[in-house]
């Protein structure tokens, strides 16, 4: 009984610092959504406002079992209002992480691909994202991350975002 207590203990400190963790990392000012198909190519894609010099980009970081940004990715965002623009960045890094999960007293190894991209955004575009995002592609490999909402996730929440971090930019 004593060994079901201090196992339940464990379990229960892990499930407290992975909620500790979320809670952090929603907390950080980025904006995304996970994506979990029953197939093979979910992610976590992350979007943060980037004001620098007078310019606006948008900053995006994709977490997932397989899917990087080409050299020169394309992200294409289709509002609620039917508007479609196109954003042309640049890939600025990719990274790879590995471990584990036990599961049954055996270790199933993971992969954790981590890549990064900026695109230059205009006003006009950054000023449509306040219509909401209602489909997103963005050209990964090996194959395109596409995305339909039924409601706006993404877009209200960065255009804030931006105007947010433009008065800040010009207050200094």
């Amino acid at each position: 009984m004593i060994i079901l207590a201090e196992n339940f203990n464990a379990k229960m400190k892990r499930v407290l610092l992975f909620l500790l963790m979320v809670f952090l990392l929603t907390s950080c000012g980025s904006i995304g959504y996970s994506y979990i198909p029953l197939t093979t190519e979910s992610c976590r894609v992350n979007f943060s406002a980037i004001y620098h010099e007078g310019k606006s980009n948008l900053f995006v970081e994709i977490q997932s079992d397989r899917l990087i940004f080409r050299e020169n990715p394309i992200l294409k965002i289709k509002t609620f209002e039917g508007e479609t623009f196109t954003l042309e960045g640049r890939s600025l890094s990719s990274s790879q992480k590995n471990s584990g999960v036990v599961i049954n007293n055996m270790v199933i190894p993971t992969t954790v691909l981590q890549a990064k991209a900026l695109f230059p955004i205009t006003e006009e575009e950054i000023s449509m994202l306040n219509n909401g995002v209602a489909k997103i592609r963005i050209s990964t490999v090996p194959i395109a991350h596409e995305r339909t909402f039924e409601s706006d996730i993404i877009g209200e929440k960065l255009y804030k975002q931006f105007q947010k971090k433009k008065i800040e930019e010009e207050s200094f």
